[in-house]
């Protein structure tokens, strides 16, 4: 991909009615770091880690929005897409840095 941002992480897959770390949620599945990969451009994004490949796409997708986490260990970033029934959580030390990074590739973040 060019113009790619790469970025190691952890990943957890939850009910996408879940918006914030404080409302006590379980995830379905999790991989801590550094077992997740988030690799994007202006094109897709792409999580990959033990559970297989999650991809978003402008066509798939419904929604970036920022997922306040653990204070101080790690931040994330959560994604709904229409063809996946859970949302994704990419955790990362480096949140700001994962944000800007799909920001500066045109993805917008709620």
């Amino acid at each position: 991909m060019a113009d790619e941002f790469s970025s190691r992480g952890g990943v957890a897959y939850i009910d996408p009615g879940v918006t914030a770390w404080s409302q006590g949620f379980a995830s379905h599945k999790n991989a801590t770091w550094p077992f997740a990969r988030l690799r994007v451009d202006a094109e897709r994004v792409l999580i990959t880690s033990l559970f297989g490949k999650f991809k978003v796409t402008r066509a798939n997708l419904v929604s970036i929005t920022h997922f306040r986490g653990i204070p101080v260990l790690a931040d994330g970033v959560r994604f709904v897409t229409s063809d996946h029934e859970d949302a994704v959580i990419f955790w990362a030390l480096r949140g700001k840095k994962v944000r800007d990074e799909l920001l500066r590739r045109g993805w917008k973040i709620q």
